[in-house]
């Protein structure tokens, strides 16, 4: 499945609360939008921590379309008192979604977007 010929994918760009999102293509059927992390939303100091696939602290939300079901996660860089520090982890489970709808898929990304911003 193309997702960018069957569905109406958020925006390339999506601006909110003064973040910017930018949408990346994984493959066919994933897509991630990631913003850098103002230095007030982590408490640990960067230097503690190795950052592992990225140069600054980020926020991702990723959709996924697999087995037929849509999948929506937000994670975010890891600081050091977390089980991978550095890593870009899954935030928690009020923020991972799946579902069958495209059109409830995309909304989930928006209202995430939304509430980490």
């Amino acid at each position: 499945m193309s997702t960018e010929d069957d569905v109406d994918l958020p925006p390339q760009s999506i601006e909110e609360n003064d973040c910017h999102w930018e949408r990346t293509r994984l493959d066919k059927d994933s897509y991630q939008w990631v913003r850098e992390m103002a230095d007030d939303e982590y408490s640990w100091n960067l230097e503690d921590v190795s950052l592992v696939g990225t140069d600054v602290p980020i926020r991702v939300v990723s959709l996924q379309y697999l087995d037929g079901k849509w999948h929506i996660e937000a994670s975010e860089t890891a600081g050091p008192d977390y089980h991978r520090p550095g890593f870009t982890e899954p935030i928690s489970s009020d923020f991972s979604r799946s579902t069958s709808d495209a059109e409830a898929a995309c909304r989930a990304v928006k209202q995430f977007i939304k509430r980490l911003s």
